[in-house]
């Protein structure tokens, strides 16, 4: 069964293990060492902000880190991406939140497609200072339903 819930200390090991293969994997530009010296920072970070976990059959596969409208990251275990769960994980986002914004760097040219596929849209870009790689602020917010956007005063 798929579930998408709230995360967990116990999922911490396995959350980990997805962010820091994802980063290797998607960010081949990057070098290594930044992933390493970010690794203790991101698993204290992910207790103080709302982290949401995709589980098949009791497996954690992928993960949301949302705070203060802000998505921090969305990662699906490799094994598992192409199956609608990294769509299914952000709609839980736009359901709990009207707008909110990310970063995403230029060179992922998947994840750029992805959320525009989406519905957010690029409203800058901007040089990241700690790696000199140019990143594009995108943005979402949800539209107005039909009856709220044409509703008449009598």
């Amino acid at each position: 069964m798929d579930i998408i819930r709230k995360f967990y200390e116990p999922d911490l090991r396995k959350v980990m293990k997805i962010w820091y293969d994802s980063n290797l994997e998607v960010h081949d530009f990057i070098d290594v060492s930044y992933w390493n010296r970010n690794f203790d920072y991101v698993s204290r970070v992910l207790f103080r902000v709302q982290v949401y976990v995709y589980e098949i059959d009791g497996k954690v596969v992928g993960f949301v880190g949302f705070d203060d409208g802000y998505l921090m990251g969305l990662f699906v275990d490799s094994e598992y991406r192409g199956f609608g769960i990294g769509e299914r994980l952000l709609n839980h986002i736009k359901e709990e939140h009207e707008y909110f914004t990310l970063h995403v760097f230029e060179k992922n040219r998947s994840a750029i497609r992805f959320y525009w596929k989406m519905g957010l849209r690029m409203i800058e870009s901007e040089v990241n200072e700690d790696l000199g790689e140019v990143e594009y602020c995108m943005f979402y917010k949800r539209p107005k339903q039909k009856d709220e956007a044409c509703m008449t005063v009598e």
